[in-house]
């Protein structure tokens, strides 16, 4: 019997606009969450671990460890049908098949059946707030194999990190925009018509030690645009332009990176 597909969840169209809305299907996360996959598959001993977003048509992979790169850029997306992860949205609990090739619903998967032979599959569910589950963190192995019971919670939890990070980001994303369209109208007030490049290129030289030996082109645009004055010979920011930077004190505050400290595993076990 061929491989059958899993169904749509009941919330299938909530569940897709949630992955669509965080802006990441097809977007290379490796930096952002390798850890998290290193964690993973380091906890459990397993040679490969992925996180993998699914709409409604794809399976992306945000992040893979244990995969030549050459082989997992040929996999990194899927058509949705032919991903095992399919199964994991039907369930807020992890999906943990031990033999996918003793399995009634996997036996028949190409994967199980052909190169790469697959025979361990891991699924724990990234659960959004809106309790949309947008994929998984999940683990697979070339054997068959299990996973110690105590270790389900370390690795959901661990599941859990990458969801707060994945919403954060698109929260921060939102609240970067407002931010962006809010100082442009300000500029305009202030400075007159600017397009949002004009304001681009006026951010870029928002600081005092960017003014330091300006190229001549670039600051004669700058006067153009209202953005600087010359007194002289020395430049600086307008009195315009210094007005519309002091409404919005936390232009230059660094933006927040969540990472996974050196003490990260011994704190998911305290916690459980």
């Amino acid at each position: 019997m061929p491989f059958k597909p899993a169904p749509f969840p009941n919330s299938e169209i909530e569940r897709a606009a949630d992955v669509s809305s965080l802006g990441v299907m097809r977007v290379d996360q490796t930096t952002v969450y390798l850890d998290y996959v290193s964690l993973a598959a380091e906890l459990t001993d397993c040679p490969m671990s992925f996180i993998n977003l699914l709409d409604q048509s794809s399976q992306w992979s945000l992040c893979g460890l244990g995969l030549p790169t050459e082989v997992f850029d040929q996999f990194r997306e899927i058509p949705r049908d032919q991903s095992i992860c399919q199964y994991a949205l039907l369930s807020r609990e992890p999906t943990i098949i031990k033999n996918l090739e003793k399995d009634p619903i996997f036996s028949e998967h190409p994967i199980v059946t052909e190169d790469p032979y697959l025979r361990f599959y891991a699924g724990f569910p990234l659960v959004s707030k809106r309790g949309n589950v947008l994929g998984t963190l999940c683990l697979m192995d070339f054997k068959p194999r299990d996973i110690d019971t105590a270790l389900i919670p370390a690795i959901q939890k661990l599941a859990r990190r990458v969801v707060f990070q994945l919403e954060f980001a698109r929260e921060k994303n939102a609240s970067d925009l407002d931010f962006f369209v809010d100082m442009l109208g300000a500029c305009r007030k202030n400075l007159g018509n600017l397009s949002a490049d004009d304001l681009l290129l006026g951010l870029k030289y928002a600081h005092k030690s960017q003014l330091k030996g300006l190229n001549t082109d670039i600051e004669k645009e700058l006067l153009r645009l209202g953005f600087i004055r010359v007194d002289d010979d020395e430049v600086h920011l307008s009195d315009e332009f210094v007005s519309v930077l002091s409404k919005f004190k936390n232009i230059f505050e660094p933006r927040k990176i969540f990472k996974v400290d050196e003490n990260y595993i011994e704190n998911i076990f305290a916690e459980s």
